[in-house]
Formats: C-alpha cells, sequence, structure tokens
C-alpha cells in the first residue's frame, strides 16, 4: 500500500474513534514524525555516555528501577 493509500485510509478511519487514548496517540505521532531526531543535537561526550550505558545494560550491569526503589524504600524506611 503506498503512502497516499495510507493517508486516505487513516483520514477515513479517524472521525469514527472515540477512544480518547487513540486520538491522543495519532495526535502525539503526527507531532512527533515532523520532529528532527534529538540524538543529533546531543553534545558528543553525552552521546558517548550514553551508549556506554546502553552497552552496560546490554551487559546485564544496571538495575532495574523496581531494584533501585526497594533499596531507596528499604534505606529511608519507606513503605
Amino acid at each position: 500500500m503506498d503512502s497516499n493509500s495510507k493517508k486516505y485510509k487513516t483520514n477515513e478511519k479517524l472521525p469514527s474513534v472515540e477512544e480518547e487514548t487513540v486520538l491522543y496517540q495519532s495526535k502525539t505521532d503526527l507531532e512527533t514524525e515532523n520532529q528532527d531526531d534529538f540524538w543529533d543535537e546531543l553534545p558528543e561526550q553525552v552521546k558517548q555516555l550514553i551508549e556506554i550505558g546502553l552497552k552496560q545494560s546490554e551487559q546485564g550491569l544496571g538495575k532495574s528501577h523496581s531494584q533501585v526503589m526497594a533499596e531507596i524504600k528499604k534505606k529511608y524506611n519507606l513503605t
């Protein structure tokens, strides 16, 4: 299916969509589609740090959000 056909089919369906989450996601997708990739705007040092973090995560060297939150709750006696 070519791009124009996809646009036409999408435009046909949108008026009948009533779910707020679908409409919001469609709006968000359209807004971000035309934005430049922020990666190109990042300083080289920041890119390198992000790449290091991703490699560490792939190697299992990081902690999950739930692990960190459990440690914080324990350390500060939070429930």
